[in-house]
């Protein structure tokens, strides 16, 4: 299931014309019912690494400009935590994942350390998500394909500008 969102995960570097109201543009979410909610996070997550791996990450210079790349994937992190409002997994699965990037930023683990973690929570999302049929994958980023875009447009957008 984690394969077939991430093949699906698609991000762009077009801010949205209303990118700062944030609560306005994610609410949606928060009212989803429990299973389409997990698979919109995780689309969502999966579109901020996308974009984090494919746009960031190539134009680091710098080891502030990492520094700025991890506080970005911190933010997002914390947001989509918040919008986990039917899944507590999820919720801890997102907060989780943004204290071990603030642990990166403040140099309280090395680069092995933070892959072992990520690698950790990745398994406990594929446990997760493990239930989920790529049928399923498919009805809810169809049904809310535009609103999917908008969305992750604006949690890069807002996470980028908070990282600042």
């Amino acid at each position: 299931m984690l394969l077939v969102l991430m093949q699906a995960a698609v991000a762009s570097d077009d801010a949205p014309e209303n990118f700062e109201n944030w609560a306005v543009n994610s609410a949606w979410v928060k009212e989803l019912p429990a299973l389409q909610q997990q698979i919109v996070l995780i689309s969502l997550g999966l579109g901020v690494s996308t974009h984090i791996d494919s746009e960031l990450i190539p134009a680091i210079k710098s080891k502030n400009d990492m520094q700025w790349i991890l506080k970005v994937a911190a933010t997002s992190n914390v947001m989509l935590a918040r919008l986990a409002t039917r899944s507590e997994g999820f919720r801890s699965i997102f907060d989780e994942r943004s204290k071990i990037y603030l642990q990166a930023i403040n140099g309280r683990i090395d680069a092995n350390e933070f892959e072992r973690e990520m690698a950790n929570i990745n398994l406990k999302i594929e446990r997760a998500t493990e239930q989920i049929t790529p049928q399923q994958v498919a009805q809810v980023r169809s049904q809310y394909r535009a609103r999917l875009q908008d969305t992750e447009m604006a949690l890069i957008a807002f996470a980028k500008l908070r990282a600042e």
